[in-house]
């Protein structure tokens, strides 16, 4: 079964009758004359008329604005594509499609991502129109997957083991941290490395989340001297080497997210860091 749920929706409603307006017009009227009791009964009635049509011209603005505030960003659908019976379907439909949550969590995860890869106008900057959300029929081998296949559009497949962890709330959100900051990425026109993607992802999503300030401090192995730090298999390794690389110069995650928009090649690397990433990684390994 699928179920759509679209965030861009119509909010301008239709303009009040012409009665009520009319109405508005006698309310306005003054007089000198005594006002009997039903005057005053008429006075009140086209008080509360004159009410109900400013809130409802009050809405209407608001709505314009909202519907212009939501054209400058991007589309959002959510689809429900999990058995209707299964416990992933019913959580994903009660928790994140009936109360828009969702929606949410892709906004506010989007705007993370966003302002730490382009923090000015002077960036080029990944255009991106519209964002689908759907919960898969099936378990994937990672939590989220990303692919477009159409330009300026991407679909997060949400695998349904998400929905069916003990703190399902907090693997959900991890799942959208990270499919959203994958959307945002450049990937060298799909000739970088999968090992630096992911591990700059990964650096996003532990390091830009509403529940993180700065990076923990790595549990994790050392990569081997003849193996590149940013090439490691493990994403963890490779995220607390770009972590290193960042603090050592900063903006390097935003210079090499620029410089993988037009391809790849590993001097992008040196560039980005002003110097030998190889020297940097073995100095990493070396302060550990």
């Amino acid at each position: 079964m699928e179920e759509n749920q679209h965030l861009l929706q119509p909010l301008v409603y239709p303009p009040p009758s012409a009665t009520a307006t009319s109405s508005v017009g006698v309310a306005a009227t003054t007089t000198t004359t005594p006002q009997s009791h039903h005057d005053i009964e008429d006075d009140e009635t086209n008080s509360s008329i004159l009410f109900r049509f400013v809130f409802m011209a009050f809405i209407g603005l608001v709505s314009i604005w909202a519907n212009h505030e939501a054209s400058k960003g991007f589309a959002i659908t959510i689809v429900n594509d999990a058995e209707a019976d299964s416990i992933p379907a019913k959580r994903f439909s009660l928790f994140y499609m009936s109360n828009d949550e969702a929606t949410r969590i892709i906004i506010k995860a989007s705007e993370i991502a966003e302002n730490f890869l382009y923090p000015n106008d002077m960036q080029d900057k990944k255009k991106v129109n519209r964002v689908t959300l759907k919960l898969t029929g099936r378990d994937l081998s990672f939590p989220v997957v990303v692919n477009s296949s159409k330009e300026h559009e991407f679909v997060l497949h949400l695998s349904p083991s998400t929905m069916e962890e003990q703190n399902f709330k907090h693997a959900m959100l991890l799942a959208l941290h990270q499919g959203v900051a994958r959307i945002w990425l450049w990937d060298g026109q799909g000739n970088s490395p999968h090992n630096l993607i992911n591990g700059v992802v990964e650096y996003i999503t532990s390091n830009l989340s509403a529940s993180s300030t700065k990076s923990n401090p790595s549990k994790v192995e050392p990569s081997a001297s003849t193996t590149a730090c940013w090439k490691h298999d493990d994403v963890k390794v490779v995220a607390e080497f770009l972590n290193y690389c960042e603090r050592s110069r900063t903006g390097f995650i935003r210079r090499l997210n620029q410089a993988m928009k037009e391809g790849w090649h590993e001097g992008k690397l040196d560039t980005a860091l002003g110097m030998p990433a190889q020297n940097l990684c073995a100095r990493h390994n070396y302060s550990k």
